[in-house]
């Protein structure tokens, strides 16, 4: 198996990456082409054909789960991760992508796990580490938080990477001035990433976009689709649901440099969210986020 889509969701480096099959299939290679042209809900119906061609396929199972991310189904996309690390259980960038499903779904202690174990399976994985400290921020850890941070960027090496995260964590250089701008602006596209499955380059196995590149669109508040509870979970209130997306938004926003939106959705998540522990994750990042740094 070579590697995957990715996933992406996180503070200054939460990206979710698209997987491909050494003999890509037919269906994976359309559904990574409708991926790339944003048509995530089309994407998605292409991974579920290669699913039905191939059940034991990894790279198919988390490849729709990333689409499935993107549309904001999150307890879906979850699901899909669960069965792609049953076939896959030692892939890191699979339990990265899932870490940044669970981020997006409130569960930040459950995305420390994974982040820990992806960078125990590969101790360089500079964004499993950073995500790992934005988790730990929302946790109100934010000793931990930043020594990931500092740690994470230490061992990233692409510059455009390196800033953005410098930027996030306020670590390394002054506070960027902040703008307010559309979390839908486009990043510089410094990595491109090969559609999965396809050959080229000396690790066939995945190929992680800048989190720039990786950015997920979380659905405004306003338009979210209510999301399947897997088994044996309650079912999510409306409220609860538009808080989620907000939260989701609020970390796009944060990595586009968009402070002040960023803070603005996460106070109107906080008012949102019926859940305790889910606001208290909200209000700790939404205090790192004011803190001077």
């Amino acid at each position: 198996m070579s590697r995957m889509l990715p996933a992406t969701l996180g503070l200054a480096a939460l990206g979710v990456v698209l997987v491909g099959c050494s003999v890509a299939s037919p269906s994976i290679e359309a559904g990574a082409a409708y991926y790339r042209d944003g048509q995530y809900a089309a994407a998605a119906d292409a991974f579920t054909d290669a699913i039905v061609a191939d059940s034991t396929s990894a790279a198919a199972w988390n490849d729709r789960a990333v689409a499935r991310l993107r549309l904001g189904d999150i307890n879906r996309a979850i699901a899909d991760f669960n069965r792609a690390l049953a076939l896959a259980p030692r892939d890191a960038e699979i339990y990265y992508n899932r870490g940044n499903a669970l981020v997006a779904a409130g569960q930040s202690q459950d995305a420390v796990v994974d982040y820990t174990r992806a960078a125990q399976i590969n101790p360089s994985f500079s964004k499993a580490i950073f995500n790992r400290g934005t988790a730990y921020a929302m946790l109100g850890q934010r000793d931990a938080a930043r020594d990931d941070w500092a740690r994470a960027i230490s061992l990233e090496p692409d510059p455009w990477t390196k800033a953005a995260m410098q930027r996030s964590a306020g670590l390394g250089v002054a506070p960027a001035v902040v703008s307010v701008v559309s979390p839908d602006v486009p990043r510089p596209n410094v990595t491109s990433a090969p559609a999965p499955g396809t050959g080229g380059g000396t690790a066939p196995i995945a190929r992680t976009p800048s989190p720039v590149t990786a950015t997920p669109s979380m659905p405004p508040a306003a338009s979210t689709q209510v999301l399947t509870a897997p088994p044996g979970q309650p079912s999510d209130s409306p409220q609860a649901i538009d808080s989620r997306a907000l939260a989701a938004r609020a970390i796009v926003r944060e990595i586009d440099g968009d402070r002040f939106g960023a803070i603005q959705d996460l106070r109107a998540a906080l008012e949102a969210e019926p859940d305790a522990a889910r606001r208290a994750s909200i209000a700790n990042l939404l205090r790192s986020l004011e803190a001077p740094q």
